[in-house]
């Protein structure tokens, strides 16, 4: 009797634990339902791609294939169905030939079948064109403390297709059962014992949603019977519309890292990149088919298989009569374009840890920072995903992999198209896993000789010298050693050239491209530190310069920004816009929360701008940077210069050519170390092979001849206008500018006095 009724007890015991247990559950759903998190990612994107003849085979297969083109090749031909765009129509031209070709076949024409064949021509269904661009290539998502992917919609908001696949597939007596279906439960039992497996689920579109909701991953029987117990409950709380809308934006659909695909508004985005709205029946059939088993019908994995998955769906929809059999063959017959299948990794980490820097500056007003993670914009950017790789890489292959001695050294890249103030690529440091500090983002350092651009552009600023004579190319300075008392307080000031040597007098285009030291300090002296500093701020950059000689040497320290922003200025004939990484933020609908507005506008005298680009051209033929075509191949027109610091602890080049401007820096964070780093030996040839890499496939463009430059015969002995009786070996032709022309003409006997107030 004892033991009967303990065994009474026990059950009572366990049916009340039982209860419980299931009362938390239902509490569980009831919370998860009512609640659900709403987490859209903030995603980052590259810019578009311009394919035009001129460009070889490989870079554009290689894009291709990363955007999943389906590429059908026939002799040299490759031929592609053109994605439909689902990114702002403003990242290409306005009104371009690229809006009117998606979904339209194009065809590209080269003179052959090897990587380095070139493309002749470029046909499509439209006719003829001379160019399209390629969609922006998903780069990031940016970092939230989320597991899960999810955008919830209304049930209205999905097509209705949608449902209507689902419940023919998953859950034909949805709309009659009350959230379990005896004669689907019974059929998956009888199949399990037969075959000792658990291959059907036999579960409702209510069962699934219990299952995600409850997140219980582990296939078991155990598993049913919370199922079982709470799918009624929940088709007794909530209407079948509220169930089904939960459904859709609950279903399980993927794993990108460590996020989970959940929904088909997130789906569309990862399968597709589209809104679930613009969805046709064949993508809807083979995304409805992955539920069954997003690994085995992985269309990235198996693509195969999730169009058998595919054929299944439509004759099921077929069967219950939702579909034609027109519509069915239709959808058979649309081709499946998938987008790049979006990876938890960072394509280009340096670039985004700019992005997002500059997201928040823009967004402040509007978001906490740490809301923005989750907002789910779309941020196109100016990235160029070829260009950054190949920056990186040559950055990389720089630095020896175990030396001892240059453990510590350290550099960083930034690529920017002139013409329209994009920030094309931007590298940080030699490897991102080792050191995440952006260099480029949060370094300042002394620029050297890279700020003696600045100190000529200030001469041809200023017109002339004190006694008259016009800054000119041929205007003769003095290389020999000299003291600058500047300041009655402090000791004389005494620049000294990197050689150790006085080379006498020469001409500033000369004293510029072999970078003497000496040269550059005096006309510093002659023209006065303020208008150095006014033209520094002129050109971009934006820190605090001090009065002291020594910045004519380059002795401030400034960001690589800055630096660039200076010379792409001078790069675009003295007109520049604000750099910008991000090009346009979309709203999750797709509506546009942010536009960029380059505003260029002229911030030097073009006159001016293009002497110096006629100038710095002079250090690569004649100057510190000769080294680029006999050491390292860079033989096209470019305009450049070196720097290095007293310390040889930094080393710059910075160099444009008529397409892009590019900085490199190569140093060490901390401290004076032993190697002894130039702008030549070591920034240099990073620069040449990298700007040979990227613009391999490019014409090698001259500079265009500028309107506000003429040819005149000048005195070297003065830089003034040359005498017509002048000898001729006297005489050389140089570039001046329009409206700055010398007016007094000479022929001197001898090079001018030195200046009486210089200290020897």
């Amino acid at each position: 009797m004892k033991k009967h009724k303990l065994r009474w007890l026990a059950l009572a015991g366990f049916l009340v634990g039982l209860t419980f247990y299931f009362l938390y559950l239902l509490h569980q759903v009831e919370l998860a339902f009512e609640a659900p998190a709403e987490f859209i990612p903030t995603r980052i994107y590259s810019d578009v791609s311009r394919i035009a003849p001129g460009q070889a085979r490989q870079p554009i297969e290689k894009k291709l294939k990363s955007l999943s083109y389906a590429i059908t090749e026939k002799g040299s031909d490759l031929s592609i169905i053109l994605h439909s765009p689902q990114y702002p129509e403003h990242l290409f031209p306005e009104k371009h030939i690229t809006l009117l070709l998606k979904d339209k076949k194009i065809t590209l024409h080269f003179d052959g079948t090897g990587e380095d064949s070139l493309l002749e021509s470029i046909d499509s269904d439209l006719g003829s064109i001379n160019e399209f661009y390629l969609e922006p290539e998903f780069v990031a998502t940016l970092n939230a403390d989320k597991s899960q992917i999810r955008e919830v919609l209304k049930f209205d908001e999905f097509p209705k297709a949608i449902p209507e696949a689902i419940v023919a597939t998953e859950d034909q007596h949805f709309y009659e059962h009350f959230g379990i279906d005896p004669r689907g439960l019974a059929r998956a039992i009888f199949v399990d014992l037969k075959t000792l497996s658990l291959s059907q689920g036999g579960s409702t579109i209510t069962q699934q949603l219990v299952k995600n909701l409850m997140e219980r991953k582990n296939k078991s029987f155990l598993r049913k019977a919370p199922e079982l117990f709470l799918a009624p409950v929940l088709e007794f709380k909530y209407s079948k519309k509220q169930i089904f809308e939960r459904y859709l934006n609950e279903v399980f659909l993927g794993q990108v890292g460590n996020f989970e695909i959940r929904g088909f508004s997130e789906g569309a985005k990862y399968f597709f990149g589209k809104q679930v709205r613009d969805l046709n029946m064949g993508e809807i059939a083979l995304m409805v088919g992955i539920i069954k088993g997003t690994g085995f019908y992985s269309p990235y994995k198996h693509f195969d298989r999730a169009k058998t998955r595919q054929r299944y769906v439509l004759e099921r929809m077929l069967d219950t009569k939702k579909i034609t059999e027109a519509e069915f063959k239709t959808a058979l017959t649309l081709p499946i374009r998938l987008s790049p299948p979006p990876t938890a990794g960072n394509r280009a980490p340096y670039y985004v840890d700019y992005v997002k820097a500059e997201i928040n500056r823009l967004l402040n007003d509007h978001f906490q920072e740490d809301e923005i993670p989750e907002l789910g914009f779309q941020v196109y950017t100016a990235l160029d995903l070829n260009v950054n790789q190949i920056a990186q890489e040559t950055l990389q292959a720089a630095f020896p992999q175990n030396p001892s001695k240059n453990a510590a050294l350290q550099g960083a890249i930034a690529v920017v198209d002139q013409s329209t103030s994009e920030i094309r690529s931007l590298i940080g440091g030699k490897n991102y896993a080792e050191s995440n500090f952006n260099r480029i983002l949060n370094m300042k350092r002394q620029v050297g000789s890279t700020f003696k651009p600045i100190v000529y552009a200030s001469a041809f600023r200023t017109i002339q010298d004190a006694d008259g004579n016009v800054f000119t190319p041929a205007y003769p300075v003095l290389d020999e050693k000299w003291a600058w008392k500047y300041d009655t307080k402090q000791p004389a000031w005494k620049p000294a050239n990197y050689e150790k040597e006085s080379l006498g007098w020469m001409s500033i285009k000369t004293a510029l491209a072999k970078s003497i030291n000496t040269a550059a300090a005096r006309i510093a002296q002659k023209i006065g530190l303020q208008e150095i500093v006014d033209t520094a701020h002129t050109l971009g950059i934006e820190t605090k310069i001090p009065l002291v000689p020594s910045i004519s040497l380059g002795s401030i320290e400034l960001s690589p920004l800055e630096v660039i922003t200076a010379y792409a200025t001078l790069a675009n004939h003295g007109k520049l816009g604000e750099l910008t990484v991000i090009k346009s933020i979309l709203n999750p609908d797709g509506s546009e929360f942010y536009g960029y507005e380059p505003h260029i506008h002229e911030k030097l005298d073009p006159g001016i701008a293009d002497m110096m680009t006629e100038m710095l051209q002079n250090v690569f033929t004649d100057g510190t940077a000769s080294l680029a075509g006999n050491l390292y191949g860079f033989r096209r027109p470019a305009a450049g210069k070196t720097g290095t610091t007293n310390d040889s602890r930094d080393a710059w080049f910075v160099g444009y050519t008529p397409q892009l401007t590019a900085v490199v820096w190569v140093g060490f964070d901390q401290g004076v170390q032993k190697a002894k780093l130039t702008g030549a030996n070591t920034a240099l040839p990073i620069w040449a092979k990298m700007m040979n890499r990227v613009l391999q496939y490019e014409p090698a463009l001259p500079f265009p001849e500028s309107e506000h430059l003429i040819d005149m015969r000048l005195d070297k002995l003065t830089g003034q206008k040359a005498e017509s009786s002048c000898n001729e070996s006297q005489v050389v032709l140089e570039k001046v500018i329009v409206g700055r022309e010398p007016k007094k003409s000479t022929c001197a006997k001898e090079y001018p006095k030195d200046d009486p107030n210089i200290v020897k």
